[in-house]
């Protein structure tokens, strides 16, 4: 969550936080607005974690590479110029795209990756589905609400538009 001029936006992130905890949203909202610092402290554990998935992530990768996919690594590019690089890479067709941005009005978010498939789309021949590289045994209804957010943004996605414009 975060303020963008007089209007918030929301992420995936935000929606899944929402879901855990109502009062972690109020407290995120209280931030975003400058009503209140943020946190300084954060537990060790989720940084073992964090670590921990990002491990994992770079192992799927690199399988994927092993089975000769092509991959477009976004991650680092922020904003705007993080959307014009996704919607580029998905017209140039690439096999994969690690961390794309997708936005739509408010909503910004960015899955895991997206993988090309063979189903025709304005964009040729292929388009894209999300895909996700959680370390976990099961799925938190979080993560449904994340991947159904990507999905949708990606859905409603406006390949013609110029994302610099």
């Amino acid at each position: 969550m975060r303020m963008s001029g007089s209007r918030i936006e929301l992420s995936a992130s935000d929606l899944s936080s929402f879901l855990d905890c109502v009062h972690l949203t109020s407290l995120d909202l209280a931030v975003a607005r400058g009503d209140r610092a943020p946190p300084t402290w954060t537990d060790p554990v989720l940084i073992v974690l964090r670590e921990r998935g990002l491990e994992h992530e770079r192992g799927y990768v690199e399988e994927l590479r092993a089975q000769g996919l092509s991959v477009t690594d976004l991650d680092g590019f922020v904003g705007e110029d993080a959307v014009a690089r996704a919607i580029s890479a998905m017209r140039t067709g690439a096999d994969v795209i690690l961390q794309p941005a997708l936005r739509n009005g408010r909503w910004f978010g960015r899955p895991d990756l997206l993988r090309r498939n063979d189903m025709p789309s304005a964009l040729g021949a292929w388009s894209y589905e999300v895909a996700d590289t959680k370390l976990a045994k099961e799925t938190r209804g979080g993560t449904i609400l994340q991947l159904g957010l990507y999905s949708e943004l990606l859905a409603v996605l406006d390949l013609d538009r110029d994302p610099h414009q």
